[in-house]
């Protein structure tokens, strides 16, 4: 046939052939990438990650159906007959999963039924098409007798199987209420932090036993960080959050950016790392247990962090801390250089004291640059004066000076104590993480709380024993408001109870404390 006498609905039935394949390969891909994760995380449903319905999808989907509606009558009644066979299958589905995930009510309620309200319009497509005459080329009264004998028979089957489906609803709801199964004092517990649907339809003792098991299984799976544990041994207080630094250091540059716990105990660690006369196993252990330490400590800043104003130091500390794990450098500065093996503590300090003085003398010789958008070096070099500068005038201010490893020994102290200070916030996070209001986010961080959870169980345990200071939460979050608190509540401590975890009843559960 010639191209000019094709009608314009047989000239582009073959691109809206293709749009219709191309669209049904994104779907199948995305929705087999949401199954094959279901079935990698043992999941007893498939997943919406890949395949949600959103603006681009449900487009995607629209326009595939609506194009051959428009191009071709016949087409569409074929069509939507497919989709009735395929959209009655979805009630079903949707019938028994609500049936196994939830314990229903005795109390017959119409929210119960929103999972048909979505398929009410092929209910009546059907009635129309069953009251419409149906033109066909089937030669012969009596075949057409037969034929729409069948049609009908076949509408009224689906017709009638929304209300089969309504009925054995109806029937094993009543079965699942009548079953008045005692469930265990544990699950009642985890039962009040699930989000209900509604007040009435509440999670089944099944779900609520996987979801159980699976919790558990993510706290087993994490390990104790030993080493962290180790390293925390040596703090018997708060008090390192204030002997980290000293207020007679005067700032050389009249804006310097504020503290966050990663930068402080980074910045000395790096000078733990450049004392004189200590044991390379003691170098080891104490950046085995930073580097144990700076993982959770990342989710508190992260976390909390909300008006960004650390976010400089934050991701400075980040940035210069494989150098010191890895390289035992700062900032490209050999931290053990040979030459320096002569040297005392006092000199060492003296040393990265002056190199930091000297990187933000160069920052500040170069006008351009603002505080607001100052470099990583800039931050690590002000944080590296103050605090080398800071522990220089306690050694000078001690009537018994300390030898090299005492010192090492001092800096691994305000190091616990100021990483312990962090960890308060711990119950704080965890809920947090579980609470996130992105739904598609809020499966990875209820596993990075678990995961969280079970790797701090016996910080939490130490902490609780501990008495907090008078400090709120939202202080609690920042070094630099611990640090204005006095002394006295940072080594004995406030009042016995802490308010802390009397809130994070669910944290305490989890950890088995």
């Amino acid at each position: 046939m010639d191209s000019n006498s094709k009608t314009p609905a047989e000239v582009m039935m073959p691109w809206v052939g293709l749009y219709v394949a191309i669209a049904s390969f994104i779907c199948v891909i995305a929705m087999a990438a949401d199954a094959v994760q279901a079935v990698w995380q043992w999941k007893l449903w498939f997943p919406n990650r890949f395949f949600t319905l959103n603006a681009a999808t449900i487009t995607l989907i629209a326009i595939a159906m609506k194009l051959p509606v428009d191009l071709s009558t016949d087409l569409s009644d074929k069509k939507m007959l497919v989709g009735v066979v395929v959209g009655s299958i979805a009630p079903i589905l949707r019938c028994f999963t609500s049936i196994g995930h939830y314990s229903l009510s005795k109390k017959l309620s119409k929210n119960h039924l929103n999972v048909f309200r979505v398929e009410k319009h092929w209910i009546e497509r059907l009635q129309q098409w069953k009251r419409n005459h149906v033109h066909s080329h089937i030669p012969g009264r009596y075949l057409k007798i037969v034929f729409h004998y069948v049609k009908n028979a076949f509408l009224n089957f689906c017709l009638a199987l929304h209300i089969v489906v309504l009925s054995v609803l109806e029937w094993l709801k009543k079965v699942a209420t009548t079953s008045n199964g005692n469930m265990s004092s544990e699950i009642e517990e985890y039962a009040r932090y699930v989000v209900q649907i509604e007040e009435e339809a509440k999670l089944s003792k099944r779900i609520l036993r996987n979801t159980l098991r699976s919790i558990t299984e993510l706290l087993n799976a994490e390990k104790e960080p030993r080493n962290l544990l180790m390293l925390l041994e040596k703090s018997k207080g708060f008090i390192g959050v204030v002997e980290f630094d000293n207020d007679l250091v005067q700032p050389l540059y009249p804006e310097e950016t504020h503290n966050c716990w990663s930068l402080v105990v980074v910045t000395l660690t790096t000078i733990a790392i450049a004392l004189p006369n200590i044991a390379n196993g003691h170098f080891k252990g104490l950046l085995a247990g930073m580097s144990e330490g700076l993982k959770i400590v990342r989710h508190i800043e992260d976390c909390l962090d909300a008006d960004g104003e650390l976010v400089s130091a934050i991701k400075s500390a980040r940035r210069v801390w494989k150098e010191v794990e890895v390289y035992r450098k700062w900032l490209k500065i050999d931290l053990q250089n040979k030459a320096h093996e002569d040297k005392t503590s006092k000199e060492i300090l003296k040393w990265l004291g002056d190199e930091g003085e000297k990187i933000m003398k160069r920052f500040m010789s170069n006008k351009k640059s603002s505080i607001d958008r100052s470099p990583y070096k800039f931050v690590l070099a002000s944080s590296m004066y103050r605090i080398s500068t800071s522990i220089l005038l306690h050694l000078n201010a001690q009537e018994i000076s300390l030898n090299d490893e005492d010192l090492f020994e001092w800096i691994s102290t305000i190091i616990a104590d100021i990483l312990f200070a962090c960890f308060t916030n711990l119950p704080r996070v965890i809920k947090m993480k579980c609470h996130h209001n992105e739904i598609e986010k809020r499966g990875d961080n209820i596993r990075i709380a678990a995961q969280l959870l079970g790797k701090s169980k016996e910080i939490l345990k130490i902490l609780e024993a501990r008495t907090l200071p008078n400090i709120d939460q939202d202080s609690m979050a920042y070094i630099d408001k611990w640090r204005v608190l006095p002394k006295i509540q940072l080594t004995n401590g406030g009042a016995s109870t802490n308010e802390i975890y009397q809130d994070h009843h669910v944290v305490e559960l989890l950890a088995g404390v």
